[in-house]
């Protein structure tokens, strides 16, 4: 059921009470009356019904809206990081690396926030590279790990 029917369906039910609401005011019996203000109740009652039905429509619909956000950005993260599949380089690092473009790794700390953080060259040590996001050093070419760096801080 959709606002449109919704509202259609309201504005019957305000019409038929308006109509009840015009035969009270006419001279009629008393037996008539007491019927027609019981239907005016009744519809009354119907029009509460459908407004709180209305007012739950939409809540709901903005539920969905939230929820239709949420898995299109998870969706776009994982496509990101399809990207990418975990492997260990020749320095010991465990990292994320590019399938495919450009070669480069992140940061799987920032990978675990939702983020992407290519890798620097430090260009100092040779052979580590830095995450940017995080400050994180990584030793990934194998001459690190013959130097012995032991000042790296590896994830």
């Amino acid at each position: 059921m959709d606002l449109a029917t919704i509202k259609a369906a309201y504005d019957g039910l305000k019409f038929s009470k308006d109509v009840f609401s015009a035969f009270n005011e006419l001279k009629i019996e008393t037996k008539t009356i007491d019927r027609v203000n019981e239907a005016v109740k009744k519809v009354g009652e119907a029009q509460d019904t459908l407004y709180e039905l209305r007012e739950e429509l939409f809540k709901l619909q903005e539920e969905n809206n939230n929820l239709k956000q949420v898995i299109s950005k998870e969706d776009d993260w994982n496509q990101r990081l399809s990207k990418y599949e975990l492997f260990e380089t020749e320095g010991g690092a465990v990292v994320y690396k590019a399938i495919e473009g450009t070669a480069h790794y992140i940061c799987p700390s920032c990978v675990a926030k939702k983020e992407i953080h290519p890798l620097q060259d430090r260009r100092v040590v040779a052979g580590v590279f830095d995450c940017p996001g995080c400050g994180k050093h990584f030793p990934i070419n194998k001459s690190t790990a013959r130097s012995g760096s032991a000042s790296l801080k590896r994830c």
